[in-house]
């Protein structure tokens, strides 16, 4: 008996060592990772407008982040920094509380954006017709714009009815994808509507039409 108890003891043991490794070694929630600076867009030394956004990314999340001119938005690993700025050379110190980092952006602030992206080219093209159904569902469809577009809403249609393809903005570029269950069907018109915004919240419209071809 004496002997079950002290092996009750060691296993006991060994498993609220395994536990308080597992939490960080005070029983609270795991340490976060300090964070990094990554990337920024616009770059380092390069132009935004006075009414534009800035876009920095890190290795990990950094927590609390305060920026020396404007404000700071967003979660995980992302922030995006809006002015208003003033117009001409921008220092943009940049501080986060995981890892205690700090970072200096220097840009050169041009007059505010009024003008709206509007789309440059597409593929499928628009008015495209005896498209394949099969590989645009494989490649996606994407879209390019005369800037760089930070979000908006953009949805495949077929008639009155979302398709439910998911759209992705980066650079200047949007891409539709499709998932399982969602692939296209043979003579059909479909239409990419919506809008796309950008760094200064212009909005643009998208409209989009292509037919695909007969089942052979």
């Amino acid at each position: 008996m004496k002997l079950f108890f002290r092996t009750l003891a060691i296993v006991m043991a060994a498993l609220f060592s395994v536990y308080m490794v597992g939490c960080g070694g005070d029983g609270g929630e795991p340490d976060t990772p300090d964070a990094a600076f990554v990337s920024a867009s616009p770059a380092d030394g390069g132009e935004v407008a006075a009414n534009g956004t800035i876009s920095v990314t890190f290795d990990n999340n950094p927590g609390d982040v305060t920026v020396s001119t404007g404000s700071a938005a967003g979660s995980g690993k992302s922030r995006t920094i809006s002015g208003p700025f003033t117009p001409g050379a921008l220092a943009l110190t940049i501080e986060w509380t995981n890892g205690a980092g700090s970072k200096t952006l220097n840009y050169t602030v041009v007059a505010a954006d009024e003008t709206a992206p509007e789309v440059t080219a597409s593929s499928p093209e628009n008015g495209a017709e005896g498209v394949d159904p099969a590989k645009v569902f494989e490649d996606g469809i994407e879209i390019t714009f005369s800037e760089p577009v930070t979000g908006g809403e953009i949805m495949l249609m077929d008639g009155d009815d979302d398709v439910g393809w998911k759209t992705s903005f980066e650079g200047n570029k949007a891409t539709l994808l499709g998932a399982a269950g969602q692939e296209l069907s043979n003579e059909t018109e479909y239409t990419v509507s919506g809008t796309a915004k950008d760094g200064a919240g212009n909005e643009g419209e998208v409209s989009i039409t292509f037919t695909t071809k007969a089942k052979e």
